[in-house]
């Protein structure tokens, strides 16, 4: 077997080393080494900075990986809850509680009048008639008890979402910090 002529990427002690050897120890400051070949070169790096330079590499990849899930959190909650702009850029249309309350408050609102119209048909003689905006009052109601439903649905959706958002953001925050 033939023996090549290296140094210690560490100490730069003079080493010999098969041709065929990968890894070696320095017999001058043990330590240990990873010999390497080119096309036109023979040399040793130590195995510790391979390490170093691993861990590193697996730490920026976990904190690529962690910016890559919050996006596509920010993405799918974005595609299920699409929200336009006004022409200042303010979000609007959001169903929060305070739309919730004004659709019901119309809601009530639109109940009594049409509860009203029945009443008054029913003492000029509107028989069967007069069904009608007791059914549209009706109506009125209950679209505003799912009005009121669906803004609970989507607030709890959102909080859930934003408290993800939060953790995620706290775990990319800490491998920022501490690589």
């Amino acid at each position: 077997m033939e023996m090549l002529s290296v140094r210690c990427n560490h100490c730069g002690a003079p080493l010999e080393v098969g041709e065929e050897t990968r890894f070696v120890t320095c017999q001058f400051c043990h330590s240990p080494l990873e010999v390497k070949r080119t096309d036109s070169s023979v040399f040793t790096e130590e195995v510790a900075k391979i390490a170093r330079n691993t861990e590193q590499m697996a730490g920026s990849l976990g904190v690529i990986e962690l910016q890559n899930d919050i996006e596509r959190l920010d993405r799918e909650w974005m595609a299920s809850n699409p929200v336009t702009f006004d022409k200042n850029g303010r979000p609007m249309g959001e169903p929060g509680s305070g739309a919730a309350a004004f659709q019901m408050g119309f809601a009530i609102f639109f109940a009594v009048v049409c509860f009203g119209m029945a009443a008054a048909m029913s003492n000029f003689g509107g028989g069967m008639m007069a069904v009608v905006p007791v059914g549209m009052g009706i109506f009125a109601v209950v679209a505003g008890i799912m009005g009121i439903g669906r803004a609970g649905q989507y607030q709890s959706r959102k909080d859930a979402y934003l408290q993800q958002r939060a953790a995620m953001l706290a775990q990319l925050d800490a491998r920022r910090r501490d690589p």
